[in-house]
């Protein structure tokens, strides 16, 4: 007499694996897809940071009159590009433009920006910066899609000089690592690169940021309203938040005040203003929203 498994016994072994599969395969996806993100949004804060600093340390970094000057004749000088388009065609680059076509961190659909006005909303034009300056974009040999942002009169950090953040963002590139394919979201497919000018040189960020607020704290338990969201979480310093807030519609982030981690001076510290752009010291006590980021 030979054995065997019955048909119903067959079936019930396929519904236990399909069972099990539905239940594990979204971790699964979710999981390579952050992976995928993250070696993307190091990829391009490497390359277009690099580039940058290059750029900047030879004297180049304010010569340009506008992102199109910047990106045709110093950016390409440091990178590949494949090929680059005016502010008024930029999905001919793989950047999608249409009318809610990109979603945010926090899943709500909104425009691509083309202005910086448009990237932060509450922008203050502060010292330096027109808040109507309009971007350009450009492919790089990787195939990511760049809409990129430039001030020509981004300013060297001075300590004893309050200030509006953005004064001090010479760069700032929001790429898509796979152009118009979706799914089109902030943190998945989506991500920012932005350099600031502190000294003669400059530094590059481009946070990894959580999709929601910690639990409003005081300084003193920031840190500690971080890790209570996830274990690799922790509070950003004052530049990474400041990329956060160039970049606050595409994160879906509201007019707030928020804790940086960073030590306070008499110019700025550790509070930025995600209503109008001004950063500045408050006392530890004060309650303001957290957002963290995962290094």
């Amino acid at each position: 007499m030979r054995k065997a498994f019955t048909l119903a016994e067959v079936l019930i072994t396929i519904g236990i694996i399909g069972v099990v599969a539905a239940l594990v395969m979204p971790a699964l996806i979710s999981n390579y897809r952050d992976k995928a993100y993250d070696a993307a949004r190091k990829k391009a804060w490497s390359t277009i940071g690099q580039a940058v600093r290059v750029i900047t340390v030879n004297g180049g970094i304010g010569d340009a009159a506008d992102a199109k000057d910047f990106v045709e004749n110093h950016l390409r000088e440091q990178i590949k590009i494949l090929k680059t388009c005016d502010n008024a065609n930029l999905r001919n680059c793989g950047i999608e433009t249409n009318t809610n076509g990109i979603k945010t961190l926090s899943g709500t659909s909104v425009t691509m920006p083309k202005t910086l006005h448009g990237l932060a909303n509450r922008m203050n034009s502060g010292a330096t910066t027109n808040t109507d300056t309009t971007s350009y974009g450009f492919v790089m040999s990787n195939g990511y899609a760049v809409n990129l942002f430039y001030n020509p009169k981004c300013m060297v950090d001075n300590p004893d000089y309050w200030h509006w953040g953005q004064d001090r963002v010479c760069v700032n590139a929001v790429y898509d690592m796979n152009g118009l394919a979706r799914p089109n979201q902030a943190g998945k497919d989506i991500g920012f690169v932005t350099v600031i000018y502190p000294d003669e040189s400059s530094v590059a960020y481009a946070p990894n940021v959580a999709k929601e607020d910690a639990a409003v704290s005081t300084f003193d338990n920031a840190a500690q309203a971080c890790r209570d969201q996830n274990s690799d979480y922790s509070v950003p310093n004052r530049d990474e938040l400041l990329a956060m807030y160039m970049n606050m519609r595409l994160l879906g982030m509201p007019s707030a005040e928020y804790w940086s981690a960073s030590e306070a001076t008499s110019a700025s510290g550790r509070w930025q203003g995600f209503d109008d752009g001004d950063r500045y010291m408050h006392t530890n006590a004060t309650p303001h929203r957290v957002r963290c980021i995962k290094r």
